[in-house]
């Protein structure tokens, strides 16, 4: 076992009493600014008062103690009061896609048990459609209409909560109200299988901002943009906790536009960037990127969700300000997001996650199930401690699939923790490392050559099984670069380029595809399970003919 090198008290206090009953701060100051009308804001007072109208509106709507409330919008500052309200009214909040079809939101609602819905106008209709075959009634959904759209008729806009005066939160302060409250439930990625309800508790996410954000106090004011989806774990605690406990600056984005992202680092001398692969790859590889200064007020990044090749962080770094941070972290929806990390102001050009956040125990475990408890021995990595989710909502097969008997979560990462350093590093996930011809073959390795051609603008590599072949073979994903250059690229100088680089079992015998895009869920990670279908499928079509 592994342990923190400290241990801290956490309050048991519920959230709301812990975001809104001593600010350390400003409290009229801007907390929440919408990019793209920076004169809507939001302040910590502001906020608080909102809340409370919430709170009596969803009240006065029927909203009893524990139950589900689900909001299907894009980002918005007016999200994070609802999400507070939910949980301020004795609810649990849950998030949806809002690219998600009509059968995906009904899977949605019917996992995380939700009563109410609250969506915005433009993507209403499949919520319909998936509330219908849930049977949940239109009296029970909410218009959320923030950039006042016209109301479809006979719906009810969410600002008719707000008229209702004021009430205050459910407040607690005990520790087992605490550890067993539920505040939210937010979806697991989806990576092998339909995405399963992650319970998170009012405990973690207070510990989650406790033991990452204020254990590592900075030198400097707090801002940054927040251009990742609010419902995911990559983002939910420090955007609908973080910000308001923390005094910490939020520029809103809708959703991801890299122009927009970038001028509003410079514009507004943000401080912090929180990144996920694809919005480092969609930075490094825009020239607009390299037109102006955009980064250099950022005194420090992280970037999560997926594993980085440490050739890309360096490149983000050099784009930095002088003296400016850029690490990765470690984590996932059922750790409330950030595991492991660095202090703020020590630098890695190593690739690692960073060392156990406070309070977190790590093991690593072999193929077998036994312990390892020696420093540089890989092996799946299980979590404990209080940012850990106390489960799966209503799924016992999952949780005891997912937990061994002492608490432990199996995360599935393989890993080592190295013994001079501490430093954690991450090798590939379990179920997607390829097995050829007895050796093992880590994906995120040849991801990372083929991303360094200068015409592949993106890539994922998994294992094709095929009847006849002596372990699986290794296929490619490719998003060439636009132009008559990138168009020209062939599986052949592809598979040519790889083999120069990595030995002779790595090379793509299961060939390559050329793709417009490679699909990823909204944190970031490659949806290798689609890919693996995909694969199959084209292999039983006749489309690809592997060279055993």
């Amino acid at each position: 076992m592994f342990q923190a090198d400290r241990q801290l008290d956490l309050p048991t206090k519920d959230i709301l009493s812990y975001i809104f009953d001593n600010p350390n701060y400003d409290q009229d100051k801007p907390i929440y600014i919408d990019v793209h009308s920076t004169s809507r804001s939001i302040s910590c007072n502001q906020a608080r008062k909102i809340v409370r109208q919430l709170i009596a509106g969803l009240r006065a709507a029927g909203v009893q103690q524990g139950d589900c409330i689900a909001i299907h919008s894009f980002n918005d500052i007016y999200y994070c009061m609802l999400v507070l309200a939910i949980i301020g009214a004795g609810g649990v909040f849950t998030g949806t896609n809002p690219s998600y079809t009509a059968a995906e939101l009904a899977h949605h609602i019917k996992t995380s048990k939700a009563k109410f819905l609250i969506s915005e106008p433009e993507i209403l209709a499949p919520l319909l459609v998936a509330a219908k075959e849930r049977k949940i009634s239109e009296a029970n959904i909410w218009i959320f209409d923030t950039q006042g759209q016209t109301l479809p008729p006979g719906s009810r806009s969410w600002k008719g909560l707000l008229n209702h005066g004021e009430q205050d939160w459910v407040r607690f302060e005990d520790a087992n109200a605490s550890r067993n409250t539920a505040a939210a439930r937010l979806f697991s990625s989806g990576t092998t299988g339909l995405p399963k309800a992650v319970t998170i508790t009012h405990l973690n996410l207070i510990a989650q901002q406790e033991l990452t954000s204020k254990a590592h106090p900075r030198p400097h004011s707090v801002s940054r943009v927040v251009a990742i989806p609010i419902f995911h774990a990559a983002a939910a605690p420090s955007t609908h906790v973080g910000a308001l406990s923390g005094g910490e600056v939020i520029y809103m984005m809708r959703r991801f536009e890299l122009q927009l992202f970038l001028q509003t680092f410079e514009k507004y001398q943000v401080t912090e960037m929180a990144l996920v692969p694809p919005l480092v790859i969609a930075i490094l590889m825009s020239p607009y990127t390299r037109t102006r200064p955009f980064l250099k007020s950022v005194r420090h990044a992280s970037c999560g969700a997926a594993p980085l090749d440490k050739d890309l962080q360096a490149k983000v770094l050099q784009l930095m300000g002088e003296g400016a941070t850029f690490n990765q972290v470690w984590g996932m929806t059922e750790t409330s997001c950030i595991a492991t990390m660095f202090p703020h102001d020590e630098r890695d050009d190593s690739g690692s996650i960073g060392r156990i956040i406070p309070n977190v125990e790590l093991k690593l475990v072999d193929d077998e199930g036994h312990d390892i408890s020696a420093y540089g021995v890989r092996g799946e990595i299980c979590v404990r401690g209080p940012t850990v989710t106390p489960g799966y909502f209503g799924n016992p097969k999952a949780n005891s699939e997912g937990f061994d008997v002492d608490g432990w979560f199996k995360t599935g990462d393989i890993g080592y923790c190295d013994q001079v350093t501490r430093k954690w590093y991450i090798v590939d996930r379990k179920k997607e490392l390829i097995k050829v011809r007895g050796f093992q073959v880590a994906p995120p390795e040849l991801e990372a050559v083929l991303l360094s051609h200068p015409q592949i603008v993106d890539a994922a590599v998994i294992g094709l099984s095929i009847p006849g072949a002596d372990g699986e073979l290794p296929r490619a994903y490719v998003v060439r670069r636009p132009g008559p250059a990138g168009s020209q690229l062939t599986e052949s100088e592809v598979k040519e380029y790889l083999s120069t680089r990595l030995a002779k079992y790595k090379s793509l015998t299961g060939g390559v595809k050329f793709v417009d895009t490679i699909a990823k869920n909204a944190s970031g990670k490659i949806l290798k399970r689609l890919l693996r279908e995909d694969s199959k499928k084209d292999y039983y079509a006749g489309q690809i003919t592997p060279k055993l």
